[in-house]
């Protein structure tokens, strides 16, 4: 298959992306480059609540909930706008066309460059990572396309899950649900058309956005914003191999937008003009969007938001000097203060998994973690010389102001959180600041460009304002008459040079390697890791070979799930981490040598499990765990079962003894 062949279910990812959450920004108010930027965010806001509402009244996910939640959403944000608080479009100004053509030129290499990046990494658009979670993924697209049901409050329990053990975020799964259904997609398809779209498209777009928030309509910084967005090693292409992280990668491509919206709010940044009733709308359908995407992207507008509050209440503390003295005021701005950590505290907390993973520790000392981060090099990986050099010298630009402070403070929060997680030994302290992020370096690695893209953008504008009047005078005094008769053709040249510059130094050498690295889990062959390329064959003959109305056996750790996920049918288990079940503990163990009459048979029964899929005993890794599965795994010939189908070493079982 051709990622040509891949162009219906990309329009309909970006329909989906951008046309609900572009529709509420509208009533909400934003116009122009924040209506398209927000407009992802907004959407995944929409999508996330719309499955929860479909799943308590019982309507199926499609396209019906979503259109349906977007026009309450809208109705409400015209309500507010119309009833509530007059709408006020005087303040904000045409961003001029300058600048325009810098975020259209930022958007288009910022995409052009990931999604290169990205079909290198995936190869064929039917390939998927052969990673443990990726299991899980597929398996949810699956579930909702198949149950109708999009809840985050329920999709854990595919996996068995009960309570609070059922509630998984699902927003990702969700679109990419509706992307399989509305291009008449698989869900593999599905999965790396809309995981492109985050990179290529949600990401670059809102680190325009938060850019454009902090140093205003600035043609060249929006236009290598883009192409800075294509150049770090941590996100996305890292955790699309480590994991792989999806829904994190969705939450996080989201979060500079979030973040823009929270830089409004506290009157920070270039225009401090912003509708605030607005930006108040944005945050709230932005808080779910991150929340039901994947908490860590929540946890993380948590962690930035902590120094922007204490800079305002710093800010307004200070400008009550000169002021005639009312006790009143200091006193709220105090208390403000108080309560906001308080709420931090609890939101840090309840955001925590519910249970504490220490299972990565730390593989690196304090002064080597600090390294890795000045030179975008974390985990390893190859040093990223441009941005690293063009962001310190905008952190020397930004220390000289000390208006600017907050985003030095603001770069500050995942260098901390990353440095933690990477040099301190397991204890309390590391939980406590990291706990939220499993204590994963890939996790926390990946927040690191969202600063450091605003200080490199920041340091590409100091050394635009040092160049552009030498070079056009330069330019003028050997063009002559030419010169005058176009005065911007030297000034668009040195552009034009500098964006070619940026995307040369950061697509070369440090990208290629991560890309090779990243690549290889998405490789299928005899030695894949999940799916083997004969165990695959099994699997894709198996709408042919099982009823639709039976279920399969299978062992999750050897890929066998992975079954119901590419083709439907009905699993036992459906992922390495499912809950304890007593009767399927017993199918696991005892279905291959099953005895009439038995009480296996009577499970199975039930069940409706009339099929093996023995993958064997490779498994993707050496747990305990996978163990428990000596019933479905090289089962051997007796009359209990007859063999179906095979192909190498994988086969399909029918269980003849339980008929």
């Amino acid at each position: 298959m051709s990622w040509w062949n891949t162009l219906p279910a990309l329009a309909v990812a970006l329909l989906i992306t951008f046309g609900p959450g572009g529709v509420l920004a509208y009533f909400m108010g934003a116009r122009r480059l924040p209506l398209l930027c927000l407009a992802p965010l907004l959407t995944v806001g929409i999508v996330g609540v719309a499955g929860i509402a479909a799943g308590a009244v019982g309507l199926r996910w499609n396209l019906t909930p979503l259109l349906l939640t977007t026009a309450g959403a809208s109705a409400a944000a015209w309500a507010i706008r119309r009833f509530v608080f007059k709408p006020d479009f005087s303040a904000p100004q045409p961003a001029p066309f300058l600048a325009w053509a810098g975020a259209a030129t930022g958007m288009a290499l910022g995409g052009v460059l990931t999604a290169r990046r990205l079909t290198e990494v995936i190869g064929s658009p039917e390939n998927f990572a052969q990673r443990f979670d990726n299991v899980f993924h597929l398996n949810a697209i699956r579930y909702i396309i198949e149950t109708g049901n999009a809840s985050s409050l329920t999709l854990g329990g595919m996996a068995g899950g009960e309570g609070g053990g059922a509630i998984y975020p699902s927003a990702w799964h969700s679109v990419a649900a509706l992307i399989a259904q509305l291009s008449a997609s698989d869900v593999v398809v599905a999965e790396n058309v809309f995981n492109i779209t985050i990179g290529a498209v949600i990401w670059p777009a809102a680190l325009i956005l938060l850019v454009h928030q902090i140093v205003g309509p600035r043609p060249v910084a929006l236009a290598l914003t883009g192409v800075f967005a294509a150049g770090f090693t941590a996100f996305p292409i890292s955790i699309m191999d480590f994991g792989p992280l999806y829904p994190n990668i969705l939450s996080y491509a989201l979060l500079p937008a979030a973040l823009a919206v929270v830089i409004g709010l506290c009157r920070l940044g270039f225009d401090h003009r912003e509708d605030q009733t607005t930006l108040w709308m944005a945050l709230t359908v932005a808080i779910p969007a991150l929340a039901l995407s994947q908490t860590n992207g929540l946890l993380s507008l948590v962690a930035f938001s902590l120094p922007l509050g204490l800079w305002v209440a710093g800010r307004e503390l200070l400008s009550l000097r000169g002021r005639p003295f009312r006790p009143m005021r200091p006193l709220i701005i105090i208390g403000a203060t108080l309560a906001g950590l308080l709420v931090f505290a609890l939101v840090w907390r309840v955001l925590r998994p519910l249970v504490d993973y220490d299972g990565w520790a730390p593989f690196t000392g304090l002064t080597g973690a600090v390294g890795e981060v000045i030179l975008n090099a974390p985990i390893g990986r190859p040093v990223a010389w441009a941005l690293s050099i063009l962001a310190l010298i905008g952190l020397q630009q930004v220390l000289r102001k000390t208006r600017n402070f907050w985003i030095v403070l603001c770069w500050l929060v995942p260098v901390i959180l990353y440095v933690t997680t990477a040099s301190t030994p397991k204890g309390f302290w590391r939980m406590l600041l990291t706990g939220g992020w499993y204590q994963d370096s890939y996790r926390l690695a990946a927040l690191l460009p969202i600063f450091t893209v605003v200080l490199a953008a920041i340091g590409s504008l100091f050394l635009w304002d040092v160049l552009k009047a030498p070079v056009t005078k330069a330019a003028a005094r050997v063009s002559g008459t030419l010169g005058r008769k176009f005065p911007a053709a030297a000034p668009a040249g040195l552009a034009a040079l500098i964006i070619f510059a940026a995307v040369v130094a950061t697509q070369t050498g440090t990208m290629r390697g991560i890309t090779e690295e990243a690549s290889r889990a998405y490789v299928l062959d005899s030695s894949s890791p999940i799916v083997d390329s004969d165990e695959l064959a099994v699997i894709n003959r198996l709408p042919q070979t099982v009823p639709d109305n039976a279920t399969i056996a299978v062992n999750p750790w050897n890929g066998g799930s992975l079954a119901y996920a590419l083709t439907g049918r009905k699993v036992s288990t459906y992922h390495m981490f499912s809950t304890d079940d007593p009767e399927l503990a017993a199918i696991n163990k005892d279905i291959g040598a099953a005895l009439p009459g038995s009480t296996v048979c009577s499970i199975a029964k039930s069940r409706h499990v009339e099929y093996i899929l023995d993958f064997g005993s490779t498994y993707l890794a050496n747990a305990a765990a996978a163990q428990g599965f000596r019933g479905v795994v090289d089962v051997k010939a007796s009359p209990s079962v007859k063999v179906v189908d095979s192909q190498g070493d994988a086969r399909l079982l029918e269980v003849v003894s339980c008929g």
